[in-house]
């Protein structure tokens, strides 16, 4: 379970990231390859979460 919370502060840590130097860099919105990048590293955190929770209840 630890490591799924990790995961998730990675993640949340990450958007943080991006939203602020964005906001740094003066624009409103995400590029296109920042939203790219988020997008994957959402799908693998969850996909972790889900073989993670699979081995505990399986």
């Amino acid at each position: 379970m630890t490591s799924q919370v990790l995961a998730l502060e990675s993640l949340q840590n990450e958007v943080s990231f991006m939203a602020k130097q964005s906001i740094d860099d003066g624009r409103q919105h995400l590029n296109d390859l920042e939203v790219k990048h988020l997008i994957k590293m959402t799908g693998d955190v969850v996909m972790k979460i889900k073989n993670q929770t699979k081995e505990f209840y399986y």
